[in-house]
């Protein structure tokens, strides 16, 4: 349950990046580029906590926001591991659209993930395996190991929806997967279909 809590939260959270971005001439919100840029803050900061203020709270019936933290605490830095964000940058928020009562956008961004094996002994056999798995899912071509440092580099593009609906009073985001069956569970049909317009 744990580790489903901990990649649970690594798919719908981590939406960031800097305060360079592109966006669509009829789109700027300012309320909503204030909170993006704190959320993006706090993401690079790691304060997970605070983080939560932020995240589209309809997540939170799914997995209860105390599980998340703890276990992204757990899942960013134990024994083996430590995971850490870099390079993190907004690359386009599209045009704000209402559906029912809510508001919502498109942000894509792009970013570098961080993994350093903290335990070195046997590494090297490992990492064949670690780069083949890593590599079907973000692609051989975004994968960089550094043997120095015991450290995977993973560079990753991704979208997030910004909502502000009856669930979230305030702008509040989460990652957009469209191939993530959960994120039917937090968004109507019709905001999906909204969402696949903008590429």
């Amino acid at each position: 349950m744990r580790k489903f809590v901990f990649w649970l939260a690594v798919i719908f959270l981590f939406g960031c990046g800097d305060a360079k971005k592109k966006t669509e001439p009829s789109s700027p919100d300012t309320s909503l580029e204030k909170r993006l840029t704190e959320y993006m803050q706090l993401t690079q900061d790691m304060d997970l906590e605070k983080l939560m203020d932020y995240i589209y709270p309809k997540l939170f019936e799914i997995a209860p926001k105390e599980q998340m933290i703890e276990a992204m605490k757990e899942g960013f830095k134990n024994d083996e591991l430590k995971i850490s964000l870099d390079s993190l940058k907004v690359d386009k928020i599209y045009p704000v659209f209402e559906s029912g009562k809510g508001q919502y956008a498109k942000v894509t961004y792009s970013m570098v993930m961080v993994m350093e094996f903290l335990d070195k002994e046997e590494l090297a056999e490992k990492m064949e395996t670690i780069m083949e798995g890593a590599g079907e899912k973000y692609g051989r071509e975004n994968l960089h190991f550094d043997e120095k440092t015991g450290s995977l580099r993973i560079k990753e593009n991704n979208a997030l929806v910004a909502a502000k609906d009856k669930y979230a009073k305030e702008w509040s985001f989460v990652s957009l997967k469209e191939d993530d069956p959960m994120i039917n569970q937090l968004l109507s049909k019709d905001v999906l279909e909204k969402l696949k317009e903008y590429k």
